[in-house]
């Protein structure tokens, strides 16, 4: 959620509204105002948009895991076995909620195009200021507190403490927006293609700097019950839209707008795939 300290080049593009017609949007993972889309294949827009993102907005390529390119790589949607376990895998009472709705259709933009991205967020609050991250991250109350996320428009659909409660701010039925590209560049249209997740991770200024725009978020960034939740959210919110949506990182959504945010930090795409591989394991063809 924080916003990055170094601005991009702003792009011409950028400053125009958005039209029947335009041209895409040539930055970041070029993301096209006709189709709703990043460039490429499922695979290929996976790849870009879990790319590693660093302090200030810094980001680097790294390997796809195998396992989002074997889901991605041809039309398919998780199994009931693969559904059933992630429910099961989500605590109360967001469980029972997840359960009764789980036959809902998932949101879609107003042209009718379905649900296509699954992001990844950090709130980057609360910042703590130049005192250093409490010792007991995962289970301080003022860290994991969700009241400051209880507004009447919450930013996300989600919202995921340390300790791996959930609180919905809205449902997956609901289009939302919760990125620069979604608000300032593409608008109302780009609503229900993107759902938006919520983990709560603190900041702290960078050593030898006292601004806002010059954070850190703790390492290890997320912890084991956030890597477990965010798995089960994946299965069942694709579940929901009827196909493996393609993950994504709020960095890497809006990656070339000016004044862009810097989170997911610390973010492990590996930790995250093992989690979705528990689950979806058992509905695997063995070679």
């Amino acid at each position: 959620m924080r916003r990055a300290a170094a601005l991009a080049p702003i792009l011409a593009a950028l400053a125009l509204p958005a039209t029947a017609g335009a041209e895409p949007l040539l930055y970041g993972c070029n993301f096209d105002r006709e189709t709703l889309s990043f460039a490429g294949t499922p695979v290929e827009q996976a790849a870009c948009l879990l790319r590693k993102v660093g302090p200030l907005g810094v980001k680097h390529d790294q390997p796809l895991p195998p396992l989002f390119r074997r889901l991605l790589a041809a039309p398919g949607a998780p199994g009931p076995g693969a559904r059933a376990r992630a429910m099961a895998a989500l605590p109360q009472p967001y469980r029972a909620y997840a359960e009764a709705h789980a036959a809902d259709p998932a949101a879609r933009t107003a042209a009718g195009l379905p649900l296509a991205y699954f992001v990844i967020h950090d709130t980057s609050t609360p910042l703590l200021g130049a005192a250093p991250f409490p010792r007991w991250l995962d289970r301080d109350a003022l860290v994991n507190d969700f009241t400051p996320y209880i507004v009447p428009q919450p930013v996300a659909h989600i919202f995921l403490s340390r300790w791996g409660q959930i609180w919905a701010g809205h449902d997956l039925a609901e289009p939302w927006r919760a990125t620069k590209l979604e608000s300032r560049v593409v608008g109302p249209a780009s609503r229900g293609r993107f759902v938006h997740i919520e983990t709560i991770q603190p900041r702290r200024f960078i050593a030898g700097t006292h601004s806002e725009e010059s954070t850190e978020g703790p390492r290890p960034g997320f912890s084991k019950a956030q890597y477990r939740m965010l798995a089960a959210l994946y299965v069942y919110f694709s579940g929901r839209a009827g196909h493996w949506l393609i993950p994504a990182q709020h960095a890497t959504v809006d990656d070339g707008i000016p004044q862009a945010h810097d989170d997911p930090q610390n973010f492990s795409v590996e930790r995250f795939a093992r989690e979705v591989g528990k689950l979806v394991s058992a509905d695997q063809p063995r070679p």
